[in-house]
């Protein structure tokens, strides 16, 4: 069976190993199914470079050798880890990574406006005059099954938004820290995909209802190794709630006057750290609700 199939004109799907991504490609308010079908390629030519990187990939980014030549997927995840932490592996970026680089081939065939989504972390290019509403999905939203949102994210053209990332202990991510939702925009999706990670894992609290395991016991091909992740959270007084969120609210400011990100979305049981100061989301529901900590 081809890996990559056209499900509908504005809509192509690589499904293939690991990965399970989507493209869609538009130029001049028109999908364009080959461009998108031709970018997929290149999402299978990533994949085959990141199986022989694997054990790179795997290592923390302060412990990589310095100099060495990388294929562009590799060098671009290992980039926005250590940009973010260098004590985050390029796995923590891959799924970003991937995501731009198929973006950056759609584009450079020509397309005006591109979406790929790779397992949930987005690359967005939004050409001038060019506009993209991205939902933000619940943490405990059911995989591969509609729910309500709790946001709206509103891009356009030329504000420097080119990708949207999600992490947090409750999702498919792995998280040192309590975060429900992590979620960033920042120019790349491999950005935004390491500082989601770092995000969920800077929302610490001392919880002693808290459970956690070695990484490599609940996933053995993570990458993680013996690091301990989060497993379980249980009710957290407000006082530890406030706590997590101004851990991740300290890095976050931090990554903003970097340059680093645009914005982002972090939940804790009902408490939420919002920075937006673009305003380009529009919550929902539960996230709607929250308290909100300034950012």
């Amino acid at each position: 069976m081809d890996p990559v199939q056209v499900i509908r004109p504005d809509l192509v799907l690589v499904d293939w190993g690991p990965m399970t991504l989507t493209i869609a490609a538009w130029q001049g308010g028109e999908p364009r199914p080959v461009m998108a079908a031709q970018a997929a390629r290149a999402a299978l030519r990533c994949l085959k470079v990141l199986a022989e990187f694997q054990g790179y990939v795997r290592r923390r980014v302060r412990e990589l050798p310095a100099g060495r030549p990388l294929p562009p997927v590799v060098e671009r995840a290992a980039r926005a880890c250590r940009t973010v932490d260098s004590g985050l592996a390029p796995l923590a970026a891959v799924a970003g990574a991937v995501a731009d680089e198929v973006a950056e081939f759609a584009l450079a065939l020509g397309a005006d406006r591109v979406v790929v989504n790779n397992g949930g972390d987005i690359a967005v290019r939004l050409s001038p005059g060019q506009s993209l509403r991205v939902g933000v999905k619940p943490p405990d939203a059911p995989e591969g099954e509609p729910s309500p949102l709790m946001g709206r994210l509103n891009l356009r053209g030329g504000d420097g938004i080119g990708g949207v990332a999600s992490s947090g202990w409750r999702g498919r991510s792995h998280s040192s820290g309590v975060a429900d939702l992590v979620t960033v925009w920042a120019t790349s999706a491999a950005q935004a995909d390491a500082a989601a990670t770092a995000l969920g894992n800077a929302a610490q609290a001392q919880d002693p209802g808290s459970e956690s395991a070695p990484a490599q016991d609940i996933d053995p091909d993570c990458g993680l190794g013996g690091q301990k992740v989060t497993t379980k959270v249980g009710p957290l007084p407000r006082t530890q709630r406030l706590a997590a969120l101004r851990g991740a609210r300290d890095l976050a400011r931090r990554l903003h006057r970097r340059g680093l990100i645009v914005g982002c979305l972090v939940l804790v049981q009902g408490e939420a750290l919002l920075l937006d100061q673009g305003q380009r989301i529009t919550l929902a529901g539960p996230a709607a609700a929250a308290k909100l900590l300034a950012a």
